[in-house]
């Protein structure tokens, strides 16, 4: 056999018999990361607390996907600092709470330094810098998942505060964030 029949053979089997499919239906993942934020502006303190609704957070990436979400979860939970000075501390707690109801705290940290919340930080599924309640996580984790749909919670309330040893440049962020991705068939 000649080279120009096995290379038509490849060909036509590549064209015809090993072709691309789609699969119908697709299912893709959306991070929808819940998180509060803040600017320390120059400060040693801070206080910030946020509300997000679980469906109005999917309506703002497509209302169309309200009705197609076939599991939730929550991929890692952490707190950082965004361009922390190079010496100091920080002391603080993370608390949330589930539709409407008292708030939980899920995670304490003191006297921890710059060097270990600076970007990724630290996470609350696997702190060592941090005290957590793992009653608090294990049930954060249980309203907010599904492996079938929508979360049992509707909303979640997500609450931080707390002090750094020394004043920190304005543009210092904390964060406190909820790694929540959702699955969507398209």
């Amino acid at each position: 056999m000649n080279k120009l029949t096995i290379f038509s053979l490849i060909a036509v089997f590549l064209f015809t018999g090993a072709g691309c499919t789609v699969v119908d239906p697709l299912v893709i993942a959306i991070g929808l990361p819940l998180e509060v934020s803040v600017d320390l502006n120059g400060g040693n303190s801070w206080n910030e607390d946020e509300i997000y609704v679980i469906e109005d957070e999917i309506s703002e990436v497509s209302v169309e996907y309200l009705d197609d979400v076939k599991a939730s979860r929550v991929n890692d939970i952490t707190i950082f600092m965004e361009n922390p000075p190079a010496t100091g501390t920080s002391s603080g707690t993370f608390s949330y709470a589930i539709d409407g109801g008292t708030l939980v705290q899920l995670a304490t940290w003191s006297n921890v330094p710059f060097s270990s919340l600076a970007v990724p930080g630290v996470s609350v599924l696997d702190a060592s810098v941090l005290t957590v309640n793992p009653a608090a996580r294990t049930a954060l984790l249980a309203a907010l998942q599904d492996t079938s749909g929508l979360p049992i919670a509707s909303a979640v309330r997500i609450q931080t505060d707390g002090t750094t040893s020394v004043n920190v440049p304005a543009g210092t962020k904390i964060v406190a964030r909820l790694h929540y991705q959702i699955d969507v068939e398209i």
